[in-house]
């Protein structure tokens, strides 16, 4: 148990108190008060309540104490009764720390006062009896009886101390100048009265201020860890075993910041307060209450709502993680696992000092002695000590300190003192928690051959070794300091040498709970002392250093210059003129063959504008040719690269008008056709790419905005996707779409301009056509005529909706609906018996009306490919305008159904029959000849929401209109029918629809119903709202990780290889035929297996792993006579790295397993690697393999990522780039065989690059 403390202050509270002296703002009570709160505050962060205090005020205006009847006691308040501190009590006893108004009252009264108070309340047991006087001894004392008071004092066991302020301290160098003949008097007095006391100081408080910030060393009272035996043997076998009464305590403890609580403030009303608040002894009085925690246990259940529900934590069971898999393990078998150990403490061998590792050592130092009072175990004690320490051995011992305790083992180190012969013990690990890396040699290089290198670039030479161990020494702490004598001394002594951490957060925590309104006052300086280095002692190893720096040639990386202001031209190191030596243009030419390195060596080079502007125009005439020559879209990927290293280059060199303009010079001539006919659909790619005019936000000096950018797609203006005006297409034949517009003679003008836009997206004339006469206007409900059609009449779009829709989805969708031209019902024929506010049929599907409206934005991509059959008669980079502008006349022909939502009935949900988006959709695939689709899994679950089983709960109808209805033929239709169709309110009610309804569905209609709700409030634009830096900066993030997750594969760090690898890299590359139906021909595999690496250095970027490298290259047997030469020059018969295999079709598959298996069988970590790896996954899961399944890989790596991370661009590069900016030498890509081994060398050469301190030119 701790030690009990009794402690009691005497605050002198005199009016003299209240004034400044010796130059000090505050007055001396406050400046007093920082020693008393530093103590009190220490007492209450303790939280014991053997921990007592008591204040008594000196020279008060009032008197409350028990002596008070008797003369002399006079101006004396018991301010606070001896007992525990709270923070509630530190809260009142600051309220009445203040200076008084009276200048009279006895100290040593005072003395007597609390002298009485410690005496009753410690009684006769043993306690640590204390007594601290502050004053400025400005009042009159009565020196008599002096002699008596201390004997007392001394009797009762009380450490008297007596702090004075502005007191003469000669030790400390403090004398007050011009000392009243009273006070001086009074010191004498007080300095007689500590004298006389066994235990009493005398000092000035100026001492004791200034030492507040030191921390001081916790006293903690050892609390023993381990009583038992020590045994060498088994004294139950062996009577004549080791066997040795101990005790063990800790020796040293990790020291630790006080912990924080949650708390929230307690409640007003005490009488309902929680036993929970009642019993806790930290808060007792304080306004805290502690917060209470509640945990809920939920599991997935899909029939229940919300596809979870609650279970009871006795139910569960624990699970363990297995690689991916969650293990259960019930508590019987857990219990098997469970080791039943006793306690005990035994040595099972002994270790000689010099064989000991002292990196072992891993946790808290504990010292074990032989139980007191027992002298046998004494004598063996000293004798095993003894022995240990003349033999200079350890001894390993197991120690179970509990029954039931997980074992542990530790070292036993003799440790001889003065009367204490004991062993200190400190853990050791076990075998699987020691990991052995190994390094590369740093005294030798070996190469690939065997051959040992001693001297080699890699290794310092021995001037630099010299200069290091020079620069080194003169760092040394160790007799940098000054000792009390001025002799040289360490300069951080460890009992000097303070945690910043913890002392700062207790000084923190002192101080809030003291001043709350104040602000954390500053570190102290005794904290921060050894945070930096002296000085003094880096101007003394400046000298070294530049010792260092010319040994070493250590040379300043000029950081990469963005933008030709902050650029200077490359300049050799030799100053000479390699380019005029060599009889070469400086400026050089951009050639077809060398793009892309030719106009970065221009920009790199180019001193003036005019430089600039012609390397611009050459590589405008090589793209311009590619297009040209372009057979379909073979050198279209040439052509996007050209043009994004232009507009990269551009950027940097602060141009960006020069690309701007050569955008706009593209478009007009790829519209025109004067780049080899009809070349739209370059333009697509272009924007697809990315790679429109250059903004303000990508440029300071672009004169660009966002509206501008955007305009240079040809767009529909949001007036004419938006018109109030009727209007639907029809097509007599593909080529020539007529507009039937109903309109004013005000928009003639309008309307001519927007069929003028309309042409220049469809790349055809626009017929604008009467409005037949005949068509009816918008008839009511019930004067509509019912139409028939036969099921042969059905329209062919109908069946490619049902080849599109899901197998559950296919049986609902019924074909014998009458459907118009637009892919509408041309009237309410399959909803023709349902008034407003009906049920639907519970196995109809419907879509969300924002679903439909959203469709081109977040639902169309790579995907809505044009059709073989013929080249798209629309870009698809402007189908989102195309579809809005389509979509007001599928407006005016719209089936609306209505859903109330069940969180919020007040809201409800605009839906459509799927049947009828889906025909939509159909409209515009055969008019555009491009292939929408409602998305497959789960995106395209909101486009088939069913409401089986749900009651009332299920879309209700709402309206129709026909065709021949005004623009606004839905807000009018609504208003017909007494509602407001932008208003949910206005709309029908549900009566049915209620909460006991709901409460009533069967489990699985409400998990259906919850989940159908969850889609129905879902934003489809939440995607769409990232902006396209948003979106680059998520990608680059991705790409970073990437690069992050391929250094650790290969364990580099700063260009260094650190250790091991225990990684398999397995790179695959495919080749396909190019005609239809485009089988896999080839199939390249590269491994390299990092084990087999091992101590082998790199080289250059991996160069000299190279040969360690495993290639394959399988050619199917079916198609080894056929060779690509549309698009790519495809070389099948030269693969370069060994003999290619020629497996079967069908056993092609088994062929890349046998590769895998022994890898897979030794259970090794698969990094699966490729350039543009899903393309080549997508091929291999054409032929039945799954790449990611069969190698059960725990990564992919993609080339071409890492390219874009090391060149800091959002621009794919292909192979050969990649191999050229790594100055990787090449032949005969589009071999397979010969692309997966350069793939893996362009993936460890990316990753080696990034780490170099500068990028390569």
């Amino acid at each position: 148990m701790a030690d009990k403390e009794a402690t009691v202050f005497i605050l002198d509270l005199g009016a003299s108190m209240g004034k400044a002296h010796s130059g000090r703002k505050e007055c001396d009570l406050d400046w007093s008060m920082r020693y008393v709160w530093d103590k009190i505050t220490d007492i209450v962060s303790a939280n014991r309540k053997t921990l007592c205090v008591g204040v008594v005020g000196l020279r008060t205006d009032e008197t409350t104490n028990k002596l008070m009847d008797e003369d002399g006691y006079e101006n004396i308040s018991v301010l606070q009764e001896l007992g525990p501190m709270t923070m509630t009590s530190l809260k009142t006893l600051q309220s009445s720390i203040k200076p008084s108004k009276t200048f009279a009252g006895d100290a040593i009264s005072a003395i007597v006062v609390a002298v009485d108070m410690i005496d009753t309340f410690t009684k006769k047991l043993k306690w640590n009896r204390k007594i601290v006087m502050i004053t400025d001894a400005q009042s009159g004392i009565d020196p008599d009886d002096i002699e008596d008071i201390a004997h007392k004092i001394n009797d009762s066991n009380i450490n008297l101390t007596v702090l004075g302020v502005d007191f003469d301290d000669p030790e400390y160098g403090f004398k007050e100048e011009d000392k009243s003949s009273t006070k001086a008097e009074n010191e004498k007095t007080l300095k007689a009265l500590a004298n006389q006391c066994t235990d009493g100081v005398f000092a000035s408080i100026v001492e004791a201020i200034d030492e507040i910030d030191t921390p001081r060393v916790k006293q903690v009272k050892p609390y023993k860890s381990y009583d038992g035996t020590l045994v060498l043997g088994d004294p139950e076998k062996f009577p004549s075993a080791l066997s040795i009464n101990v005790e063990r305590y800790f020796k040293t403890h990790l020291a630790r910041p006080i912990a924080a609580s949650t708390v929230v403030l307690k409640s007003e009303q005490g009488g309902t307060q929680s036993t929970q608040t009642v019993d806790e002894e930290p808060m007792d009085g304080v306004e805290f209450s502690a917060v209470k925690q509640a945990r809920t246990y939920k599991v997935n259940a899909p029939d229940a709502p919300g596809g979870k529900k609650d279970v009871e934590f006795e139910s569960l069971a624990k699970g363990f993680e297995y690689g991916r898999t969650a293990v259960h393990i019930s508590e019987s078998e857990h219990n098997i696992t469970k080791l039943e150990t006793t306690k005990s403490f035994s040595i099972v061998g002994f270790i000689p000092w010099d064989k000991y590792e002292p990196f072992l050592s891993m946790g808290e130092v504990c010292v074990t002695h032989a139980r007191k009072f027992d002298e046998k175990s004494e004598l063996a004690m000293s004798s095993l000590v003894w022995g240990l320490n003349e033999l200079e051995s350890y001894a390993v011992a197991r120690l179970v300190t509990k029954d039931g305790k997980e074992p542990t083992l530790v070292l036993l180190a003799p440790g001889l003192e003065p009367e204490l012969e004991c062993l200190y013990d400190i853990p050791l690990p076990f075998a699987e928690d020691v990991r052995a890396y190994k390094f590369p040699p740093l005294d030798k290089v070996v190469t690939v051959t065997g051959q040992t290198l001693t001297t080699h670039r890699l290794l310092p030479t021995d001037e630099l070794t010299e200069a290091m161990s020079d620069f080194v020494d003169s760092m040394d702490l160790d007799s940098y300091g000054i000792d009390d004598q001025g002799e040289p001394a360490e300069y951080a002594p460890i009992d000097e040498t303070y945690n910043p951490i913890i002392h700062r957060i207790n000084n923190a925590v002192k101080q809030r709970a003291v001043h709350s309104d104040k602000p954390i006052e500053d570190i102290p300086s005794v904290l921060l002392r050894y945070a930096n280095p002296p000085k003094d002692l880096i101007d003394r190893v400046q000298d070294r250093i530049e010792d260092l720096i010319k040994e070493a040639d250590v040379k300043k990386v000029p950081p990469k210059a963005k933008g030709r202001r902050n650029r200077e031209a490359v300049k050799p190191i030799s100053g000479l003129d390699v380019d005029a030596l060599l009889g070469e243009d400086s400026k050089g030419q951009i050639t077809p063959e060398n793009a892309v390195p030719d106009f970065k060596r221009a920009m790199a080079t180019s001193e003036e504008i005019s430089d600039i502007q012609n390397a611009a125009k050459q590589m405008t005439g090589v793209v311009e040719s590619l297009i040209t020559d372009s057979f379909g879209d073979s050198k279209y990927a040439q052509a996007v690269e050209c043009i994004g290293v232009m507009r990269e280059e551009l950027i940097n060199m602060e141009e960006p008008e020069m690309y701007n303009t050569f955008v706009r010079e593209l478009k007009k001539s790829l519209l025109s056709g004067s780049l080899g006919g009809d070349r739209r659909d370059f333009w697509f790619k272009v924007r697809w790419s990315r790679l429109g005019l250059i903004e303000q936000s990508q440029s300071d000096v672009s004169k660009v905005t966002a509206d501008e950018a955007d305009a240079v797609r040809p767009v529909i203006c949001e007036t004419c996707a938006h018109t109030s005006t009727n209007r639907c297409f029809s097509f007599t034949n593909l080529d020539s779409p007529i507009l039937h517009e109903s309109v004013n003679m005000s928009d003639t003008l309008d309307i001519e301009a927007r069929l003028k836009e309309l042409e220049s997206i469809l790349g055809q004339t626009v017929i604008l056509a009467e409005k037949p006469e005949d068509e009816p206007a918008c008839l009511p409900e019930d004067e509509r005529p019912g139409v028939a059609q036969s099921r042969d009449a059905k329209p062919s779009s109908a069946e490619a909706a049902h080849d599109r829709a899901t197998p559950q989805d296919a049986s609902t969708l019924s074909d014998s609906d009458e459907l118009d031209e637009m892919g509408n019902y041309r009237d309410a024929a399959p909803f023709a018996h349902l008034k407003t506010q009906d049920l639907s049929h519970e196995d109809t599907p419907f879509c969300p009306w924002k679903v439909v409206k959203a469709y081109a934005e977040c639902f169309t991509g790579k995907a809505n490919r044009p059709r073989r059959s013929g080249p798209p008669r629309l870009e698809l980079a402007c189908l989102p305008d195309f579809y809005s502008l389509t979509l007001t006349f599928f407006t005016d022909l719209v089936l609306s159904f209505y859903i109330r939502d069940t969180r919020d009935p007040k809201k409800a949900h605009l839906l459509v029959p799927t049947k009828q988006v889906q025909n939509f959709l159909n409209f515009i695939n055969n008019r555009l000849n491009i292939d929408l689709k409602v998305p497959r899994g789960p995106p395209g679950k909101v486009f088939y929401l069913r409401f089986p089983g749900c009651g009332p709960f299920r879309p209700r109808y709402l309206l129709h209109h026909t065709r021949s209805s005004p623009a606004d033929a839905l807000t009018e239709a609504a208003t017909r029918s007494g509602f407001d169709i932008d208003d949910p309110h206005t709309w029908p009610r549900d009566a049915e629809a209620n909460r006991d309804a709901l409460a009533e569905l069967e489990t699985s209609a409400g998990a259906l119903l919850s989940s159908n709700m969850a889609l129905l409030r879902r934003d489809p634009n939440e995607r769409s709202k990232l902006t396209a830096g948003q979106r680059f900066e998520k990608r680059q993030a991705y790409r970073k990780k990437e690069m992050q997750a391929m250094l650790g594969y290969i364990q580099l760090k700063d260009g260094v290889v650190e250790k091991d690898s225990d990684v398999v890299f397995f790179c695959v590359d495919v080749e396909a035929i190019e005609v239809s139906p485009g089988p896999v021909s080839e199939i390249g595999i590269a491994i390299l297996d990092m084990q087999r690496v091992g101590e082998q250095s790199p080289g250059n970027r991996g160069t000299d792993w190279w040969p360690l490298i495993e290639a394959h290259h399988l050619r199917i047997k079916e198609y080894q006579g056929l060779k690509n030469y549309r698009y790519v020059q495809g070389c099948p018969d030269d693969f370069q790295f060994g003999k290619s295999t020629f497996p079967p079709g069908s056993e092609t598959c088994e062929a890349v397993r046998a590769l895998l298996r022994p890898h897979l069988e030794a259970k090794r970590r698969i990094v699966l690697v490729g350039h543009d790896i899903n393309q080549d996954i997508g091929y291999m899961r054409s032929i039945g393999f799954d790449v990611k399944l069969e190698t059960r890989c725990v990564d992919t790596v993609d080339s071409q990522s890492l390219y874009q991370v090391w060149m800091q661009t959002d621009n794919a590069r292909s192979l050969s780039t990649v191999l050229d900016e790594l100055r990787f030498e090449y032949s005969y890509l589009h071999n397979a065989g010969n692309d997966a081994v350069h793939t893996l060398r362009a993936a460890i050469g990316v990753a080696f690059a990034s780490t170099e301190p500068a990028s390569p030119p």
